[in-house]
């Protein structure tokens, strides 16, 4: 069992689709075996399944470009895919089940819309007083490393040590002890406890 929880949750949801696809399927077959409904449930819902793998991918590839650092280039590609492949499975399916009545454009049109404003928010540069704008990052080597570089404090000159300074170093350190409070007594008849 992974102890990534992102990692456990894209497995879940593998699971989860595989089963009720599964599921699906067996009800379709033996209801209706000349219309085969459950391609629908598996494309729609597997479109959601492959971004959600896209997303994990996305993040998990340690690579230095900005699709893979910035977390609104990996929205905005994430959001990409989806619209380009459900914008695909519904042509598909204008295409099957009503070939004379074209619609499939309508969305893609208003999705497309939103996509575009998406992109515009991420892709567009901000000036460095605009409201919004982040500081600019450098790129750690490794994730470990800090993303931002903050000015070294200087460092300081050892005085040399006379003997006072070596007896003191020389003798261990007394542990101190603070002094114990009294209970007080909380509301109600509850005793107070140590």
């Amino acid at each position: 069992m992974p102890k990534d929880r992102r990692t456990l949750a894209l497995l879940i949801h593998v699971a989860a689709y595989l089963a009720v696809v599964a599921i699906c399927a067996a009800v379709n077959l033996w209801l209706s075996p000349n219309n085969l409904w459950f391609v629908w449930v598996a494309l729609g819902w597997g479109i959601g399944v492959a971004a959600h793998g896209l997303a994990f991918w996305l993040r998990h590839t340690h690579r230095r470009e900005r699709v893979f650092v910035d977390c609104k280039a990996r929205g905005l590609t994430v959001h990409l895919f989806a619209y380009a492949a459900t914008i695909l499975v519904l042509f598909i399916v204008n295409l099957t089940v009503t070939p004379n009545v074209w619609w499939f454009y309508w969305v893609a049109l208003g999705w497309g819309a939103g996509l575009a404003a998406h992109a515009w928010c991420v892709l567009r540069k901000r000036e460095p007083g605009e409201a919004g704008a982040r500081p600019q990052r450098k790129l750690g080597r490794a994730r470990r490393e800090p993303l931002i570089e903050f000015p070294e404090e200087p460092k300081r000159v050892a005085e040399p040590k006379s003997a006072a300074h070596v007896k003191k170093e020389s003798t261990p350190p007394k542990k101190r002890t603070a002094p114990r409070k009294k209970p007080t007594a909380s509301r109600g008849s509850r005793k107070p406890t140590r």
